[in-house]
């Protein structure tokens, strides 16, 4: 009896003790869990950080060289995401399907906003090539013909667009669908979520920009739900501070046209000189305009080959 009364109390007391260590390993693994989102965070902090803007807050103001540098973390983020992911021991191949169609419909989403970039960029194209045809002629014009050069020199044209319904539709969709994580998904998931922030808010920036108008960032603001508690908050509160209701205009487009303003201004004594320096802001606009064409082309190759990886693991399981 006391043989058997001591078997079952170490039985019991074995169970005890394992309990607790599962327990303390769980415990334990939830604050690495947790330290490795922290770090993620401070990274993806420190990089929004490094945007310091040259205008002050509440300036309509923005150049496209900035929002360049805002496009070039982009991929850093992605990159302290995919650290993350490793730092966790849960890539992409060990992604439950929920997490899988997160990021899915997050890419989904953030390569219609480059196509509707991409087609502002279009139409920028053509109208700066309308005016670096003008300009040429100007400069090979006899100063008799000024009338006629003078009609025909523009400055650069905004875009105008309406942001792709399908957008709104996906992001509605997904947050209509309620979704449980735990665990090392709950970190991933988290993480993701100031990649979402971050990717849209630079694309909603980039788009009143090239469109001359307030309206498209403040319409990818309402879909995504505002910013609020997100990394990038902070600097969203800066730019929109006092922002005019309709437009948002980019530094080296305004450079352009007061420069074509003031060659159509000008009087004859100055106009060589207010055509040269108008030939500088138009280079110096073409100079960034292209580099930012060619970091959103990039861009969109690179979340075309993540998701692409993403169906294929999607389709595995």
């Amino acid at each position: 009896m006391v043989i058997l009364l001591g078997q079952k109390f170490t039985k019991l007391y074995n169970k005890l003790e394992n309990h607790n260590h599962h327990h303390h390993d769980h415990h334990h693994q939830s604050e690495g869990l947790s330290e490795s989102l922290k770090d993620f965070r401070s990274e993806v902090s420190n990089l929004i950080n490094e945007l310091k803007l040259d205008s002050k807050p509440g300036s309509e103001i923005l150049s496209l060289f900035w929002i360049k540098k805002c496009l070039g973390i982009l991929p850093l983020i992605n990159k302290a995401f995919i650290k993350l992911t490793l730092e966790i021991d849960y890539p992409i191949s060990k992604w439950k399907v929920d997490s899988i169609e997160e990021y899915l419909s997050y890419s989904l989403c953030l390569l219609d906003l480059f196509n509707s970039i991409s087609s502002c960029f279009s139409h920028i194209e053509k109208t700066r090539l309308s005016l670096i045809h003008a300009l040429q002629v100007f400069e090979n014009s006899p100063a008799s013909d000024t009338s006629y050069n003078n009609h025909h020199l523009k400055g650069i044209k905004p875009s105008s667009m309406n942001l792709n319904t399908k957008f709104g539709e996906e992001l509605c969709k997904k947050s209509d669908k309620v979704m449980f994580f735990s665990g090392k998904e709950l970190i991933v998931n988290e993480a993701m979520k100031e990649l979402k922030k971050f990717g849209f808010w630079v694309c909603g920036i980039l788009l009143s920009g090239l469109c001359n108008d307030v309206k498209p960032y403040l319409e990818v603001k309402k879909l995504v739900g505002g910013f609020d508690g997100s990394l990038v908050f902070t600097l969203d509160s800066k730019i929109s501070e006092g922002l005019d209701e309709k437009k948002l205009i980019l530094k080296e487009v305004k450079e352009v046209n007061d420069a074509v303003d003031y060659v159509l201004g000008a009087s004859d004594e100055v106009k060589n000189d207010a055509v040269n320096e108008l030939e500088i802001k138009v280079n110096k606009f073409v100079e960034v305009f292209d580099a930012l064409k060619s970091e959103v082309d990039d861009l969109f190759s690179k979340v075309m080959a993540l998701r692409i990886e993403l169906i294929d693991q999607l389709r595995k399981q």
